[in-house]
């Protein structure tokens, strides 16, 4: 059986395209505007991958914000129970994931069966998401992905203070005109990060067994500033792309509708 899931987030579509439980190709596709279009085109984009055609596809589901822009898809599902799908899915040990979109910050535990228990949400605030890091790296005036292997070896990370996007923007500003390096103050802007995200997980009880999920879990900086503060090592997901997660979620839950008895 052939299953596809779409994560239609805010600043980014994910999909993933599944063959009986087996993962045959995922991608990501940013985009500013036109989320049905984003979505058309991650969806040919992992088909291609995959080398199937949308007409194989048996089928597929949606989750995200944008879940209901999503034009192929069959039905939708939360993002809470898509990533726990995928989550015990790829490490069965998983207790506690926290999500880290563009724009939200989630954390939720399991019991040993899979099912919720708590969660913490945040999506009114900017800060400690993909949105924050990359309009602060706009601010730097450098790559994103050049920005986090320099300040890997950071020996003085610098405090910002502000949560704020726009007065962490101002702070960033001064600190750079006020001569100190760059890379000192990508650091401590991850830092800050790993400490807001740290600091919503707080809310429920953190397992020992803990997924990232999302694409700030691809930040190695933010991700050693959280296990720094957690005291743990985080769960293996098998080297599947953290940011496609939801999506794949989507996709198991896609294939267990699919086989679920119809009703007449």
């Amino acid at each position: 059986m052939i299953c596809v899931g779409c994560d239609l987030g805010t600043v980014s579509a994910k999909a993933v395209v599944v063959k009986d439980g087996d993962i045959l190709a995922s991608e990501v596709v940013r985009y500013t505007s036109h989320p049905d279009q984003a979505a058309n085109e991650v969806l040919h984009r992992a088909l291609a991958t995959a080398g199937l055609g949308q007409q194989q596809v048996d089928a597929c589901v949606a989750t995200g914000l944008g879940a209901k822009a999503v034009p192929f898809a069959n039905g939708n599902a939360p993002d809470m129970l898509c990533l726990q799908q995928a989550a015990r899915a790829l490490n069965p040990r998983v207790r506690t994931i926290i999500d880290v979109g563009g724009h939200s910050l989630a954390a939720f535990n399991l019991d040993d069966r899979g099912v919720l228990l708590e969660s913490a949400v945040v999506d009114k605030c900017a800060a400690g998401t993909g949105i924050f890091i990359d309009m602060m790296a706009e601010t730097l005036e450098m790559p994103l992905d050049e920005l986090v292997e320099a300040s890997l070896s950071s020996g003085n990370p610098l405090l910002i203070s502000n949560q704020c996007v726009v007065f962490a923007e101002s702070e960033v500003i001064t600190l750079v005109n006020e001569g100190h390096d760059r890379f000192d103050i990508f650091a401590g802007i991850a830092s800050s990060v790993a400490a807001k995200i740290v600091g919503l997980a707080g809310r429920i009880n953190i397992d020992e067994e803990v997924a990232l999920v999302g694409g700030v879990a691809k930040n190695r900086l933010v991700v050693r500033g959280i296990e720094a503060r957690l005291g743990l090592k985080l769960a293996d997901l098998g080297g599947v792309d953290p940011q496609v997660v939801a999506a794949l979620g989507a996709a198991l839950v896609a294939g267990e509708r699919e086989q679920a008895p119809k009703r007449k």
